[in-house]
């Protein structure tokens, strides 16, 4: 809070009466300076001065140089005349300070009134939104800048008016005195603030405001009147118009959330994703409906820089159907940093992804047995060389005997079935076709000798009871190679599996002579 600053002048020859000024007590926020008493062009004039005097002539001299500010007291026998401020008739020190701290306190009083209301004037003028206040009766007895502007007349014009004059408004033939009398009388009633929607007819049109109305009381505990703020939203409600429209065009679905994530607005495009009716929006939980139906494919990223989050789902549907969705969370800060709400966006990467996964299995995929090829299955060993793996080398013998004998078609009906066998027997295998007629899987972890040996023989038994069921001589041959982490290279484990396999071929070979 501010403080007054008085300089009291004293130029009286009674010494007790001048000692009586001298022990005045100011009131709070008052501060005292004492003087002797000085020539005109002394007194400042940019804080209040009191000159108390007892020649009456100096008294009347100092009143008609009309100086701002300046309080003259003539203490003596006179009579009060011109542009005296005050005479003080008495001798009585006791009674000259009384009247002195009285004067003090009229002018502190003075002071501050008017502070407090230069304060009031220019903080409702600061304040963007129409404000005003009201007597009881309807009355305005104090409006802003911003009100003056909307019902296109000054202040003066204003004061002391009611709404259908400053309204240009007709008034009623019966009812309410005044307009907006019932959201008054609910604020005075409720002893708080009322908020209510109210439209009013401007020269610009109709305007639509929310109105802020609450009792104001007085030192006595008794309600005066009101203030009122009017928060223009005719602009806001036609941009409401406008974002629906906006929202409804978007071609992605779409929801905007209040920060309590309340459902503003949702277009049709989100409610065919979720397969939702006009009449499911109001009651829509976009939480609940999240872990019901979306199901994630990657983890969650936040960016908390711009203040969203993203993560690809996908959504399975009744009828088999499948769509992917990059779902994207978007917070929606005000001027000051907090979150207003919310939008959510969905974007279908469906046929993406379809084509990503074509052209995954394009460069990765052997076409004619559908298993992983030689380039995948090598960038996955690189890709693991950190962990201990047994592999599986694999090779059909006698395989060009079928290509010759029974054609190149019957070759790729081995390949096939021979693929299909690897894939059933090591489902969580990454197994793949390394060309012509070689075969290799790769399973986590070192297999003991006995285990090795029983997937091994129940491979090549099984592919053999196969062939020999078509008639076809096919047999297998396994080469099997256990891997520490990082105890060798891809092309050098590999080259292991080959040399492997072929003494089992040979071994093979030989038991066909014997």
């Amino acid at each position: 809070m501010t403080t007054l600053n008085i300089t009291v002048y004293i130029e009286l020859n009674d010494k007790l009466l001048k000692d009586a000024v001298s022990s005045a007590v100011p009131p709070h926020n008052v501060y005292l300076t004492f003087s002797d008493g000085g020539n005109i062009t002394d007194f400042p004039n940019d804080s209040a001065c009191i000159v108390i005097t007892d020649d009456y002539d100096r008294a009347n001299t100092l009143a008609d140089a009309g100086l701002k500010g300046l309080h003259i007291v003539f203490a003596g026998k006179g009579k009060l005349g011109g542009k005296l401020d005050d005479v003080w008739d008495t001798s009585d020190p006791a009674e000259i300070k009384i009247r002195t701290e009285k004067l003090i306190k009229s002018i502190s009083d003075a002071f501050f009134a008017d502070f407090y209301e230069r304060t009031l004037y220019t903080t409702i003028d600061t304040v963007p939104d129409m404000l005003w206040f009201k007597r009881l009766d309807g009355i305005h007895t104090m409006v802003n800048t911003a009100f003056t502007k909307v019902v296109h007349k000054n202040r003066e014009d204003i004061i002391g008016r009611d709404h259908f004059y400053i309204w240009d408004a007709p008034r009623p033939t019966e009812g309410n005195a005044f307009a907006c009398a019932e959201s008054e009388e609910n604020a005075i009633n409720s002893g708080k603030m009322y908020v209510c929607n109210e439209p009013v007819m401007t020269r610009e049109g109709m305007k639509q405001l929310i109105t802020y109305k609450t009792p104001v009381y007085d030192m006595f505990g008794n309600v005066f009147g009101t203030v009122g703020i009017g928060h223009d939203v005719t602009n806001f409600s036609n941009l409401g118009i406008e974002l629906s429209i906006l929202v409804e065009n978007i071609p992605f679905p779409m929801i905007i959330f209040t920060s309590d994530m309340k459902v503003v607005e949702m277009n049709d495009a989100f409610m065919k994703v979720a397969e939702l009716s006009a009449d499911d929006v109001a009651d829509f939980n976009y939480e609940g409906w999240k872990i019901q139906t979306l199901v994630p494919v990657s983890d969650s990223e936040i960016n908390e820089e711009k203040h969203y989050t993203s993560q690809e789902c996908k959504i399975y549907y009744n009828n088999e159907g499948e769509q992917s969705f990059i779902v994207r969370m978007q917070e929606i800060r005000d001027f000051f940093g907090n979150i207003s709400g919310y939008f959510l966006l969905m974007n279908d990467v469906t046929y993406q992804r379809a084509f990503e996964e074509s052209m995954f299995k394009a460069a990765n995929t052997d076409m004619l047995t559908g298993m992983y090829n030689r380039r995948y299955f090598y960038n996955y060993l690189s890709d693991n060389a950190g962990k201990s793996m047994t592999l599986f080398y694999m090779d059909l013998d006698r395989f060009k005997y079928v290509n010759d004998h029974y054609g190149h078609a019957k070759g790729d009906e081995v390949l096939i079935s021979t693929s299909h066998v690897i894939k059933t027997r090591f489902p969580k295998a990454v197994s793949a076709r390394i060309g012509g007629d070689e075969f290799a899987l790769v399973v986590e972890g070192i297999l003991d000798e006995e285990t090795i040996k029983d997937y091994s023989t129940n491979l090549e038994h099984t592919i053999q009871r196969i062939f020999t069921a078509d008639g076809l001589p096919v047999t297998m041959s396994t080469g099997v190679v256990t891997y520490e982490a990082g105890s060798c290279t891809v092309d050098e484990l590999m080259l292991k599996g080959d040399e492997k396999m072929y003494e089992v071929k040979k071994r093979h070979h030989d038991e066909d002579y014997e």
